[in-house]
């Protein structure tokens, strides 16, 4: 039987939540299922007050490696943020190749290191697992549609994926 919905239009949370739901029907549990419970006991204080206090954290890590990429490349230190610049120069898709490479979200295969999105999300959200699962989910999302074989090409790829991301969820990192 083909299903009416296909899976891509489901949305991540309705497939984490059916998976569960699952899971302790399986295991045959008689008390009641709790989400409440995957969600992280961050006291009172909302996510985003977490992310606003920790961000500044990843954004000196982000900017000290563009500053030195920027020298390495040899380019003007007023160098303009590549966050959302959609058509960039060589020069600058190799600027943004270095900087993801510096703070290691791009490996030396070209790959976008998943483990260290989850690393710099747990880092600003303080273990946050949802949003941890979630930047995970969009990483892997973004190195799926990418097959170029030029670094600075697919860095300019990660870079578009990525801040497209970050702008929908509101969170401001440039570099």
């Amino acid at each position: 039987m083909k299903p009416s919905t296909p899976v891509a239009a489901i949305p991540l949370m309705t497939i984490v939540v059916a998976v569960l739901l699952q899971t302790h029907c399986v295991r045959g549990q008689t008390q009641a299922f709790d989400l409440a419970k995957l969600l992280p006991k961050t006291g009172t204080e909302p996510i985003w007050a977490v992310i606003d206090r920790n961000l500044p954290q990843v954004q000196e890590l982000v900017t000290a490696a563009r500053m030195e990429c920027i020298q390495k490349l040899q380019l003007p230190r007023d160098q303009r943020p590549l966050v959302k610049v959609t058509n960039p120069s060589e020069k600058e898709k190799c600027l943004v190749e270095c900087v993801l490479k510096k703070i290691k979200l791009m490996d030396a295969d070209n790959k976008l290191n998943v483990g260290q999105v989850e690393k710099l999300t747990s880092l600003v959200t303080q273990d946050n697992k949802m949003a941890i699962a979630v930047s995970s989910s969009m990483a892997q999302a973004c190195s799926r549609g990418i097959s170029s074989k030029n670094p600075c090409e697919v860095a300019h790829l990660f870079n578009q994926c990525i801040s497209r991301q970050l702008e929908r969820n509101n969170v401001k990192l440039v570099w």
